[in-house]
C-alpha cells in the first residue's frame, strides 16, 4: 500500500524521537525505558504493515505518535516532583502518598486508552459496519481496550520484578492507572458517537 504524505510524516516524526530517546536511555542505562522504546517500535511496525487491511485513520496514527512522545518524555525530564511522569498537575484529590489526582502519568493513561478504544472501535466498525448494534460494538471496543490495559499493567509488574529502581509505583498507582484507563477508553468511545451524532455525514 502506498503511504500518504501525512502517514509518512507521522512515521518519520515517530522514528526521529524514538531513535533520539533510545540513544538517551541506552546512555543512561535505563533498561525500563529501553524496553518501552521496543514497544513503540513494535506498535508502529504492526500498524504500518497492516494499513492496507485496517485502513487506520490518520488521526489515530498521529494520536499514538503523540502518546509515544509523551511516554518517552515522561521518564526523562525532571520536575519538582521527580521525573515528568510523577509531576502533580493539579490537586483534585490528595489522599497522601501515591493516592493523588491529577498526575501527568494519569493524564497519559487516560489519553492513551481513549486512543486505543478508538482504534478498536475503528477495526470493529470496519469489519461489522452498521450491521450490528452500535452499543454492542462500542462495548466490545471498550472491553478490548481494557484488555490491552491489563496487558500493560502485567508488563509493568514484570518491570517491578526485574528492573531495580523502576518507577512503576505501588497498589494505589496501579488502581488509579486502571481507573484512568477505563475513564479514557469510555470517554473516547462516547466522544466518537457524540461527534458522529452531531456530524452524521462524516
Amino acid at each position: 500500500m502506498k503511504l500518504t504524505r501525512t502517514q509518512i510524516a507521522i512515521l518519520l516524526f515517530t522514528a526521529f524521537y524514538t531513535v533520539a530517546y533510545a540513544a538517551f536511555y541506552i546512555r543512561a542505562l535505563n533498561t525500563e525505558f529501553i524496553g518501552y522504546v521496543g514497544v513503540i517500535v513494535l506498535i508502529f511496525a504492526l500498524l504500518y504493515s497492516t494499513l492496507d487491511k485496517t485502513r487506520m485513520p490518520t488521526y489515530i496514527l498521529a494520536s499514538l505518535s503523540l502518546w509515544g512522545l509523551m511516554h518517552m518524555m515522561g521518564g526523562s525530564y525532571q520536575t519538582e516532583d521527580g521525573v515528568l511522569y510523577a509531576w502533580r498537575i493539579y490537586p483534585f484529590f490528595d489522599g497522601g502518598g501515591e493516592f493523588y489526582i491529577l498526575k501527568f502519568d494519569q493524564f497519559v493513561h487516560g489519553y492513551l486508552y481513549a486512543v486505543v478504544a478508538l482504534l478498536f472501535l475503528h477495526l470493529l466498525r470496519h469489519y461489522f459496519g452498521n450491521q450490528h448494534s452500535q452499543m454492542l460494538v462500542g462495548f466490545i471496543a471498550l472491553c478490548a481496550a481494557l484488555g490491552v490495559s491489563t496487558l500493560n499493567e502485567i508488563i509493568e509488574f514484570i518491570a517491578v520484578l526485574t528492573v531495580p529502581d523502576n518507577g512503576v509505583g505501588g497498589y494505589f498507582n496501579l488502581a488509579l492507572d486502571m481507573v484512568f484507563n477505563f475513564g479514557g477508553a469510555l470517554l473516547g468511545i462516547l466522544g466518537y458517537y457524540l461527534y458522529h451524532c452531531c456530524h452524521p455525514s462524516q
